[in-house]
């Protein structure tokens, strides 16, 4: 892994993030929803990288990049770490079940993103409001969590088509052994 393009790619997904976050798509269910590029990112990584601590760094640095970026936003005072414990454990799962999936897939990857993303915001989700930092009702952040999966996921395998082309940028591949002769 190179560790400073990575650094590089973090800020600017947040960025993208926080421009797609100040454009949301409203639904009369969940309410305001943008699709998180930073969970894509970590599909990605975890379905491209060979190293376990490699995936779970990359996944943990993803997660707290976006505990910084939602701490205090929207007025509500939350705990920063709890998504950084998400994204690693959302990471690691990925990376255990990586091999029944066709990882090149758009589907594979839609689905695995969908199964990312409920696992890490509903953990999110339930940690804050175990803490007592975000929410009194439960119910309504979790509806916005799956409204947010879901829209991540129809995301993913554009996001990913676009990190395929430059993935040699950030994935260090292992060097070929020379042959004696």
């Amino acid at each position: 892994m190179r560790w400073i393009p990575f650094v590089i790619l973090i800020y600017f997904a947040v960025l993208i993030q926080v421009a797609l976050g100040a454009l949301p798509v409203r639904f009369a269910v969940t309410g305001d929803i943008a699709p998180d590029i930073t969970a894509v990112l970590a599909v990605f990584f975890a379905l491209a990288l060979r190293d376990p601590r490699d995936v779970m760094m990359a996944a943990w640095a993803l997660g707290l990049a976006m505990d910084l970026m939602l701490c205090g936003m929207g007025g509500v005072v939350t705990a920063v770490g709890p998504m950084a414990v998400a994204y690693a454990v959302g990471a690691a799962a990925v990376f255990r079940v990586r091999e029944a999936f066709f990882r090149e897939r758009a589907l594979a990857r839609a689905l695995l993103t969908l199964l990312f993303c409920l696992v890490v915001h509903s953990m999110w989700v339930t940690m804050q409001t175990l803490i007592g930092f975000a929410w009194s009702a439960w119910w309504p952040a979790i509806m916005k969590a799956i409204g947010i999966s879901i829209y991540t996921s129809a995301v993913a395998p554009l996001v990913c088509l676009g990190l395929q082309r430059c993935g040699g940028w950030f994935i260090a591949t292992p060097a070929r052994r020379l042959r004696r002769r």
